[in-house]
């Protein structure tokens, strides 16, 4: 072997490769032999002792080479291997700290540590609804962590963790004996310091083969030396325990106790804790809730842990802020022998409590309108004291809004309810027409799919059309949303484009609940489900349907009508615009009252056609509206596409005397320190927003009174007789639109306004039939489930049994009419002018008016036998107040064939000169029934 190695070095190239390294290396010698006399005084002692110590060593090594020179030949490569990999160690050391692979942190770097923490979002009752983040992380102190996590941890992963300053030679060697002798209890050989080193500067990739984890190795070393040397035991243990990763998104004993166990971290048993700390090994293999037996198991070494090292020597550092309380922790964390055998039987009990993503637990829309909407612009106003922006998913603030998470809960559940029954008869309802598509043009449904995500996929890919289309009618398996079996998704297999046709005949819905006093919101749901239905239809813009009406009534009281002002139940001609009533009845006058409570189109056409369109919009406006309204007559019908959002405050501005409240959603944001970054009580304070006084106290009062009457009996009645909710004042408005699209109820009551829309992701998905698809039926359910929960908890059972304030007497006094009557106006004002037959109407309700005139009018067949006629009218007005037939023939002279001036309190003002219309009206809207 030796002639052959031999033969080898003496070959000519070889040679001639010696040579050439030799002659590069030339100058380097030569400089390292000049160094080398320079330091030859120092290094001459030092050569002389290592010479003088290992001579006994060489000189038995020499013995051993001539008696096996084989085996020493081999021994002396191998330590030559050694000798040199020591040396590429050091090399790598030196490289490391000359930050030949990255620069290390610095010590002003280390000492002002700002881990990336998640922004924490609060309920306005302190409850926590969510969190934005990259990495899951919240911050707390040692003070808010239980004493069983730092014993299991110190037990388990470090425990000379004070005996040491960053690197613990002892604990490679327990490791060495542990993997010997198989033995898992004998601990980690990373210090807490090394470990906290990596969870703060995340481990790289090198392009050098094989050499990265020797390269993370040597930089969590360095880290961990400076770390000790800046903060103290007590610190690196809140850092470490802050900065742990528990699998997924999840960082910190504060997520991880909150997630597994539904507890604050102060809170955790002995048990809990050890399963928490055995997942450091490996947090997807020790997952309490995905590998339940193995985190027992490794929960009980953990435990055996805690019991053989019940205690720990505090050696350095001794006098260190903060080692008092580390030193009752362990003292209060300690497990006994006799504890561990009853802890080790139990279960382990975890589950995922908490959902912090974005399509997960609960406000999800309302948590997605913060994040894009109102976060940002908020954080843009109040940066941080060096001018640059607080990150939202980084910076761990705590936003404290203005919604309710019990309210939010109770929305969520009654939203579920309708939605899921309401999907279950629309499928049945559509199967009855087995002819016919719910879609009706299959165009729509093209439309979607070129539309889709997996069109342009394919598309990019380089597939032709028909390709793409072949590719979308192969059935492959996929998750679906579904209301089946109680859950939210389904696995399944189907094509593609029958995908695209289930969700397309998906109805989805929306939410929201204000206090109209202050603007703050509530609760806000924006669909069924967040993960698949992104568009939140609490902002999104619909048809209104007859929620638009309350606004031009409000107009007309503004243009001098009265709830008792009579109008013709007749079909007419408003410039080239024909309304017509939802169930083509005519006939009577009815109130502007009944026109409101009853729904009744021709009603809402003829005042806006005297209000005027500009008014109505304008008065539209100022209630709150932004969106485009077309400027036609159509939109008394409600035929203008409008968000839930606007008509929220359309309404709270009824609700609360005339004054538009602006919806509130964030009350206050903090750093995590506490300091307050935004305050909206105190920027109110200083920069108070202008009330806008859309309507005077008593027209707002007058309309409530009128919008009362829809819920008490007329197209909101469902809400008293259909779901038990007779107590408390309400008042509201349903919404039908076209071919029954798009289905309204909004309502309020003296704390709160509650408003939901329910329709198909496209007007084009509808209910055939005018009863299944009306508002009443859509909508009205949600939020009168929402009530009836209100109802049933004693926290908010006063709010729901609230009444509103008893009207002033000039508003009590515009009511008191007939809603609906067969006999014009004209003659109702004769009748009432004698008090028996205005006692004895009141007293029925205002039944049988016709034959009640009749009675007062001649039935002989004259032409006075109509009980419209002026004539007759004037006949009954001299038997009423005995005037003599001479005096009557002497006031008929002058003015034979003149009618009596109109009676004011019945005839509106002249209606206002309209501009010509650009083009015909739309025709929509107003499709609730008549009662």
């Amino acid at each position: 072997m030796r002639k052959f190695f031999s033969s080898i070095s003496e070959h000519e190239s070889v040679q001639a490769f010696r040579r050439g390294v030799s002659t590069f290396t030339a100058p380097v010698r030569a400089a390292w032999a000049q160094l080398l006399e320079v330091l030859r005084p120092v290094l001459d002692p030092l050569r002389k002792g290592w010479a003088a110590g290992t001579a006994p060593l060489r000189n038995a090594w020499s013995r051993f080479a001539a008696q096996y020179p084989r085996t020493a030949w081999v021994g002396s490569w191998l330590g030559l291997l050694i000798r040199w990999g020591i040396y590429f160690v050091l090399l790598l050391v030196l490289s490391v700290g000359l930050g030949f692979f990255g620069d290390l942190p610095t010590r002003s770097e280390l000492e002002s540590i700002e881990t990336a923490n998640a922004t924490e979002i609060y309920s306005v009752d302190s409850v926590l609804i969510g969190r934005f983040y990259i990495e899951n992380r919240t911050t707390i102190g040692l003070d808010k962590i239980s004493p069983y996590l730092v014993t299991a941890l110190l037990a388990t992963e470090d425990k000379r963790f004070f005996e040491h300053s960053g690197i613990d030679l002892m604990s490679w060697f327990r490791v060495a004996y542990g993997v010997i002798f198989k033995n898992e209890s004998m601990g980690g050989g990373s210090t807490l310091s090394q470990q906290l080193a990596k969870n703060l500067y995340p481990r790289r990739k090198y392009p050098i083969p094989g050499l990265s984890l020797v390269i993370n190795k040597i930089r969590e070393n360095f880290i961990s030396v400076r770390l000790e040397r800046i903060y103290t035991k007590a610190e690196l243990l809140s850092l470490y325990l802050n900065t742990v990763p528990f699998g997924g998104d999840r960082y910190g004993v504060s997520v991880a106790s909150r997630h597994f166990f539904n507890k604050k971290p102060v809170d955790l048993t002995a048990d809990q804790a050890a399963t928490l700390i055995g997942m450091l090994k490996a947090s997807t293999f020790y997952d309490p809730v995905r590998n339940p037996e193995n985190s027992r198991k490794r929960r009980n070494i953990v435990l055996k842990q805690m019991v053989r090292n019940s205690s720990f020597e505090i050696s350095v550092r001794v006098n260190e802020p903060g080692m008092e309380q580390v030193q009752e922790m362990i003292q209060k964390g300690k497990v006994t022998q006799p504890e561990y055998e009853a802890l080790m039987q139990k279960p382990v009990g975890a589950k995922r409590y908490s959902r912090d993503g974005n399509n997960e637990g609960t406000a999800t829309y309302f948590r997605e309108y913060l994040r894009t909407e109102v976060m940002p612009k908020l954080l843009k106003q109040y940066p941080k004291e060096d001018g640059t922006p607080y990150n939202l998913y980084t910076d761990g603030l705590k936003v404290y809004t203005t919604l309710h998470s019990k309210m939010q809960r109770y929305a969520e559940e009654a939203a579920q309810e309708q939605m899921k029954s309401l999907q279950k008869l629309f499928d049945q309802h559509w199967k009855n027409y087995k002819n016919d598509k719910p879609w009706g043009d299959d165009k729509w449904i093209e439309d979607q799919m070129r539309r889709s995500d997996r069109w342009y996929q394919l598309k990019e890919a380089g597939m032709s059309k028909e390709q793409i289309i072949a590719n979308f009618e192969e059935p492959v398996s996929m998750t679906i949303f579904s209301w089946n079996k109680g859950t939210s998704e389904v696995d399944t297999t189907m094509s593609p484009i029958d995908s695209v046709r289930y969700y397309f005949c998906l109805l989805n819905c929306g939410f929201m609940a204000m206090d109209h006093s202050n603007g703050q919101v509530r609760a806000w749901i924006g669909g069924t489900n967040h993960k698949y239905f992104k568009y939140d239809h609490v902002k999104s813009s619909r048809q209104v349907g007859s929620t638009f009406k309350p606004i031009v009534y409000a107009a007309a009281l503004q243009d001098s009508f009265r709830p008792c002002s009579y109008l013709p139940n007749e079909l007419v001609m408003i410039k080239d615009w024909e309304p017509h009533n939802s169930d083509e009845v005519y006939g009577g006058w009815y109130s502007v009252l009944g026109g409101l409570t009853y729904s009744v189109n021709v009603i809402a056409a003829q005042l806006i056609e005297r209000v005027g369109i500009e008014r109505t919009i304008q008065l539209a406006r100022s209630m709150g509206i932004t969106s485009r309204l077309p400027r036609e007559f159509g939109i008394s019908l409600g035929a203008a596409d409008i968000s839930l959002y606007e008509m929220m405050q359309v309404y709270g501005t009824m609700a609360n005397k005339g004054r538009r409240p602006d919806p509130v959603s964030v009350l206050r944001v903090t750093t995590r320190k506490g300091d307050v970054i935004y305050d909206y009580a105190e920027e109110q304070a200083k920069n108070p927003t202008p009330a806008v006084q859309a309507l005077t106290e008593d027209q707002a009062a007058t309309m409530t009174r009128m919008l009362q009457s829809v819920i008490n009996g007329g197209t909101g009645g469902r809400m008293r007789y259909g779901f038990g909710l007779y107590q408390g004042d309400f008042a509201g408005k349903t919404g039908t639109t076209q071919n029954q699209a798009d289905g309204w109820f909004i309502c309020y009551n003296p704390h709160l306004v509650t408003g939901a829309w329910v329709g198909a992701e496209s007007p084009a998905v509808r209910f055939r039939s005018m009863r299944l698809g009306q508002g009443s039926s859509m909508a009205l359910p949600i939020v009168a489930l929402f009530w009836h929960k209100m109802a049933n908890d004693k926290a908010f059972v006063k709010m729901y049994q609230a009444r509103f304030p008893e009207p002033k007497p000039q508003v009590a006094a515009l009511f008191g009419c007939p809603m609906r009557i067969d006999v014009s106006p004209d003659t109702l004002d004769m009748l009432l002018m004698d008090s028996t037959i205005r006692d004895s109407l009141e007293a029925n309700g205002y039944q049988y008016l016709k034959e009640t005139a009749d009675r007062y009018f001649d039935e002989n067949g004259n032409p006075d036998n109509d009980p419209d006629n002026p004539e007759r009218k004037r006949g009954l007005f001299d038997r009423l107040f005995g005037r003599k037939q001479e005096e009557k023939d002497q006031q008929q002279q002058p003015a034979a064939n003149q009618n009596p001036p109109p009676t004011p309190v019945n005839r509106p003002k002249v209606p206002l000169q309209l501009p010509q219309q650009n083009a015909p009206p739309k025709q929509g809207g107003g499709q609730d029934r008549q009662q």
